[in-house]
């Protein structure tokens, strides 16, 4: 007798699976929905509390955007220095990540799983309980000690207010990420590839780059781009580190638009649109590889 296949609507009455999308609408589509009419808004209707415009304007964006305003020089600062911070971040955590990820996914070794969870939990650490140790180091600059002498070997100077300031900080955060994630990715290329390969002259090195980092693909892509997203809009360590707009970020030239005796909602929506415009044009092309990496992963751990 043929079994018969349960759907989610026998499992979950319609009307829940409902209310859940809306709920999932409200709170996770809604909001961008209201930058986005919040930024075509005057300051008066604002004020008043209108959700949409009830008389779009282009005024914020005006003021954004105007040679001779305050702002345009500042706001393409900030967004350079924010795709600066977070690609260059990206980009080392990966090339150290993969590695690590690879020993992880091949390699048999003493306590592999341990130290697998152990870089997860440096992961979930609260980035708070690092500030201070690494504002100390950046204020200095970093140095090795030349043992049994009062002497130190000074290795950089001064990092505060640098984008490397920012970029060291992230990658403490960026590089357990991208391990864990990409040795799911490795761990589901099939080991019959890399026995391929052996037979063929390839040692552990050329294996890597010719087999598993290229079906490896999709992960990478997706990983690259969801930690690109979480470095881009970082605040707390680009608001302790930055003081000056030679390093500044996108996040922090937003929450400065803030004035002593003003609010200019329409100002920082309309930016932050501007911010999230280049992000939104690389989901869209980069859609399905991010579908394909993000479910790779999930075959094994």
């Amino acid at each position: 007798m043929k079994k018969l296949q349960k759907t989610s609507t026998d499992i979950i009455p319609t009307g829940y699976l409902w209310t859940g999308l809306i709920l999932l609408f409200l709170f996770s589509v809604l909001p961008f929905i209201y930058m986005i009419g919040s930024s075509f808004s005057s300051q008066l209707e604002l004020n008043e509390g209108h959700l949409f415009p009830h008389h779009p304007t282009l005024i914020n964006y005006q003021q954004l955007f105007s040679n001779s305003g305050p702002y345009v020089s500042e706001l393409r600062a900030a967004m350079g220095n924010s795709l600066e911070v977070s690609i260059l971040t990206t980009v080392i955590s990966l090339i150290f990540g993969c590695f690590a990820a690879y020993a992880f996914a091949r390699i048999r070794f003493p306590f592999r799983m341990t130290g697998l969870f152990a870089i997860l939990s440096m992961q979930v650490l609260p980035s708070v309980s690092i500030v201070v140790p690494l504002y100390m180091l950046f204020r200095t600059g970093f140095s090795i000690p030349i043992p049994f002498t009062n002497l130190s070997f000074q290795l950089t100077g001064p990092l505060l207010d640098t984008p490397w300031a920012l970029i060291i900080a992230y990658c403490s955060g960026t590089i357990p990420y991208v391990v864990w994630m990409v040795t799911g990715y490795f761990s589901v290329v099939p080991k019959e590839l890399e026995e391929s390969a052996y037979v063929d002259g390839c040692g552990r090195l050329g294996t890597m780059f010719r087999i598993i980092l290229p079906l490896s693909i999709p992960g990478l892509a997706a990983t690259f781009i969801f930690s690109v997203l979480n470095n881009f809009d970082e605040f707390m360590f680009a608001n302790a580190f930055t003081t000056t707009y030679n390093s500044k970020t996108i996040p922090i030239f937003i929450a400065e638009l803030v004035g002593k005796h003003s609010l200019p909602w329409g100002l920082m929506t309309a930016a932050g649109v501007v911010a999230t415009i280049p992000f939104v044009i690389l989901s869209m092309i980069c859609y399905r590889w991010i579908v394909t990496g993000v479910t790779a992963g999930a075959v094994k751990g």
